[in-house]
């Protein structure tokens, strides 16, 4: 007899902008009728607690990521204590460790791997109470034993039914990212990352990601991620979508892709560079160390010389807007080695930067390895190293340091032409970061609350501090912050003018600009006086007008 249950699908994502993909494909993809419910990490257990409950639910699953595990660990007895329901796990976090998540006894299910099918499988043994023995990657209790089935990949991904056509979620397609698929599994081995265990790549149709992407545009929707871990491996198929993408997309819209930066083809460079308009795509490159030594030791095979020919062919074209990461803790590289790869990729300027340390993983080889390497590192996610062979604890509390400054003070974009220009007479962006991020930690700045124009008080204070401060460095940092400032700013520096200076410059400037009113001066000028030169902003309420006056006046 066929027993008819609720199922509830729960997602907990690390921001409110993010889509649950995987629960939505479980959901497409079930023989039986479910809800799904979302939730963020910043919601309160109980809270969450409640609202499963609340729809009396006889299966639920729970889709686990290293941001949401120990949360969901925690929830899981306190669900199984108010109710009976059987609590399935699956995603990256418990795939490749599941006999260490279900020895936990609020767990009855863990699906390892790609869980469109196994879950409907699994939901159909339970209701006609069958033997779960043939369902891939399923890992459950018999006989109080563990046992844990074979993985088995998806081969034909056009099988699986469409995740997006869910009219509850129209609502919301404007104002979250919605991650597209053209292919899954990864051609690389790179020894700490997950996806190295993912062996087969498969792909989707072509037409139906163009379909997917057609029908997302058509509702709103307007930022735009592709999940495959190398979109430029087939080239022909990475081709055909940067073609669709440029000649349908509508205003407003942003497409992101990861790309492996050394065997990216110039074909595809130019053609995005010649076609794209700018800003309507962004490329994520890995490139995590520039040490060859480091690279070998993770199975990382990377051309740097290709790679950063390729990185500046993009540049060039003032398209493209580049993403690029750095993992800092990778084996071989001491501080000063990894301050070396921050300097070479640093000097490629891209639009961000990412810093990110090397997380030990369940299920990698780096983790696995951790004693060849001398790691220690955090037991709880996300089990980021404290220490290796050649980095200790201070060297990566400097690395984090730069970090901060990193983040707040190039990646936001607030500042890009002044920092450039800094650092074009430095000899070591690293190391000028680090020692701003010490005078920024002895002056109690606060990296997570500050307003723009704190970030400016602060590098100009940091400069005349150092003896860094000159008047080119004025004129950069003052034109900077006043043409990216949208209403009539603060100003920190000296901007006193003797009255009769002030008087005989705004009559020489309505001489030679009459439809310049003199109120208008007065109420919305903003004046800088930097290397002979005086600049006159006018902050109108739709537009910045910029005067200068060589001493022409």
């Amino acid at each position: 007899m066929v027993i008819i249950m609720k199922i509830l699908l729960v997602a907990i994502d690390s921001k409110y902008i993010h889509t649950n993909m995987a629960l939505r494909y479980l959901k497409a993809n079930l023989d039986f009728e479910s809800t799904l419910i979302e939730f963020t990490i910043k919601d309160d257990i109980k809270l969450i607690k409640s609202a499963i409950l609340k729809h009396q639910p006889d299966i639920i699953g729970f889709s686990v990521y290293l941001w949401n595990v120990d949360l969901i660990i925690q929830l899981a007895p306190l669900i199984k204590a108010e109710s009976s329901a059987i609590i399935v796990l699956g995603g990256p976090e418990v795939s490749y460790d599941s006999e260490f998540f279900i020895d936990n006894n609020s767990i009855d299910f863990i699906i390892s791997g790609e869980g469109e099918i196994a879950f409907n499988e699994l939901i159909k043994s339970i209701s006609d109470h069958s033997s779960f023995s043939s369902i891939s990657g399923l890992t459950y209790r018999e006989n109080h034993q563990i046992k844990k089935n074979p993985t088995v990949d998806i081969i034909n991904l056009n099988e699986l039914k469409n995740p997006y056509h869910f009219p509850e979620d129209i609502a919301k397609l404007p104002t979250r990212i919605q991650y597209i698929e053209m292919s899954r599994g990864c051609p690389f081995h790179c020894s700490y990352c997950l996806a190295s265990l993912e062996k087969n790549v498969r792909f989707f149709d072509i037409e139906r990601v163009k379909n997917d992407i057609l029908y997302l545009m058509s509702h709103g929707a307007k930022t735009f991620k592709f999940l495959d871990r190398t979109f430029n491996y087939k080239i022909e198929n990475a081709l055909e979508i940067f073609d669709f993408i440029i000649n349908n997309h509508l205003p407003g819209t942003q497409f992101q892709f990861e790309i492996t930066g050394d065997l990216l083809s110039e074909k595809i460079i130019e053609y995005v560079n010649s076609h794209a308009p700018h800003g309507l795509i962004r490329f994520e490159i890995g490139i995590q160390s520039t040490n060859e030594l480091t690279n070998l030791s993770v199975n990382r095979f990377q051309n740097n010389e290709k790679l950063f020919q390729n990185i500046r062919s993009i540049q060039k074209g003032n398209v493209i807007d580049l993403h690029l990461d750095l993992i800092a803790g990778l084996p071989y590289e001491n501080l000063e080695r990894f301050s070396k790869t921050f300097d070479e990729v640093f000097s490629l300027y891209p639009k961000e930067l990412q810093l990110g340390f090397l997380k030990m993983l369940r299920g990698t080889k780096i983790r696995r390895e951790a004693e060849k390497y001398g790691y220690a590192y955090h037991t709880e996610p996300p089990y980021e190293m404290i220490s290796n062979h050649d980095l200790f604890p201070d060297d990566l509390k400097t690395i984090h340091q730069v970090e901060d400054v990193l983040e707040v003070f190039w990646n936001k974009g607030f500042m890009p032409q002044t920092m450039r220009y800094i650092l074009s007479t430095e000899s070591s962006a690293f190391q000028f970061m680090y020692r701003f991020s010490i005078y920024l930690l002895a002056n109690q700045f606060n990296f997570h609350r500050y307003q723009r124009f704190d970030l400016f008080i602060k590098i100009s204070e940091f400069m005349k501090h150092s003896n860094l401060h000159n008047e080119q460095f004025m004129f950069e940092i003052t034109n900077e912050y006043l043409l990216k400032s949208k209403i009539k700013p603060h100003i920190w520096w000296d901007n006193y003018l003797p009255k009769h200076q002030k008087t005989e410059l705004f009559n020489n400037i309505i001489k030679h600009h009459p439809s310049i009113k003199l109120d208008d001066l007065y109420k919305y000028s903003v004046i800088t006086r930097f290397n002979n030169c005086t600049r006159i902003y006018l902050f109108y309420p739709k537009e910045i007008r910029v005067l200068i006056d060589d001493n022409n006046y």
